[in-house]
């Protein structure tokens, strides 16, 4: 799921790098296709970097006009009100499934993203966008994971979200401060579907998160700093947290747990309302160049989808342990939710922290 603490994600090119993603190879004209003169980019705070913005405008000959958002319904809301309509937006997951079924989309034609290749083939269709009927309406950006982050001078090496009511770790837990996240979590301790809340097991998932409320630190959607100096010991969290955290205290390690925990996926989609689609589909093809994905994870140390990157990284952007998870087959992505179970959810967590 999007995260508001990302560092920036797209510190992609140097001046050297000018010459990745070739025009002859992105920006060849198709029949009567044409780059316009603008292209409107919409991205998370955090995620821009003005040489990636020049280095296209000057590769292409396409001004940039870049604006940011701080969460997707933050997004939803300015695409769906904006005078100015955007080319390529960044949303999550489960936001891509609600944008898919709200006809918000259009469908690219992959035969400008030839750089779709790069992919892992895994999540070349994933539930999100399954690719039905042939039909694509997203690139995955960037994915990442949600599991347990440990250090491990500390805390033997866990093996289930369980490891978190350990008494022996009471005072140096972390959990998310956000409701769906920690509400998945014990859902899933509890055996649930983490994508099927209801009343009553949404009642058991607050009694088992009152039940850690003593052993909590702190909730945290940022326990870098936290697991670096010592003070957290065990965390519910991102595996790019425990990757940024690995780099300043090599004892922290992260591991998905046997309930599953979740995958996210950030992905580059182009709304309906687009008016420089061609545009926007040679902006993608750029991006998921192998060496400019590449530059992407010495920034941003989750999970890159670009298999052809890793060939480019360096080896301690490669061999950072938590960037790469083994992912088990029961973990889940984020379903788009309908808004009264949302809002079950919010009041839920509302008690929680209330205790």
């Amino acid at each position: 799921m999007k995260k508001m603490f990302w560092m920036v994600l797209l510190g992609l090119l140097v001046i050297s790098l000018t010459a990745c993603g070739s025009s002859d190879d992105a920006a060849a004209d198709s029949g009567d296709q044409e780059l316009a003169d603008e292209l409107y980019f919409f991205n998370w705070g955090g995620y821009g970097d003005e040489d990636v913005i020049k280095n296209f405008e000057k590769e292409y000959g396409v001004k940039v006009v870049y604006d940011t958002f701080t969460s997707n319904q933050e997004m939803l809301t300015k695409l769906n009100k904006a005078n100015v309509p955007y080319d390529v937006v960044v949303p999550t997951d489960y936001i891509v499934e609600r944008m898919i079924n709200q006809d918000l989309l259009a469908e690219l034609d992959m035969d400008n993203i030839p750089n779709f290749e790069n992919i892992k083939e895994d999540l070349q269709n994933p539930e999100y966008d399954p690719g039905k009927d042939k039909k694509k309406y997203s690139v995955p950006y960037m994915f990442g994971t949600e599991g347990i982050a440990y250090n491990e001078k500390k805390v033997e090496k866990p093996t289930s979200y369980e490891d978190l009511w350990d008494p022996k770790y009471k005072g140096h837990v972390t959990i998310q401060n956000d409701s769906r996240e920690s509400l998945t979590m014990a859902l899933q301790k509890l055996g649930y579907d983490a994508n099927k809340p209801d009343e009553d097991n949404l009642e058991e998932a607050k009694k088992e998160l009152m039940e850690l409320n003593p052993s909590i630190l702190r909730y945290s959607s940022e326990p870098d700093a936290d697991l670096v100096n010592g003070t957290a010991w065990i965390s519910h969290t991102y595996n790019d947290s425990a990757a940024r955290a690995y780099k300043d205290n090599p004892d922290i390690k992260f591991v998905m747990p046997k309930e599953g925990g979740t995958v996210w996926v950030d992905n580059l989609v182009i709304p309906k309302s687009s008016k420089h689609k061609y545009t926007a589909e040679v902006f993608i093809n750029f991006v998921l160049d192998a060496k400019i994905s590449a530059k992407l994870s010495e920034n941003t140390p989750s999970s890159n989808p670009n298999e052809a990157a890793k060939d480019e990284m360096t080896d301690e952007v490669k061999n950072n342990p938590n960037s790469y998870p083994e992912i088990p087959d029961n973990a889940q992505y984020y379903r788009d939710l309908k808004p009264e179970k949302l809002q079950m959810m919010n009041r839920t967590w509302q008690e929680v922290r209330a205790k």
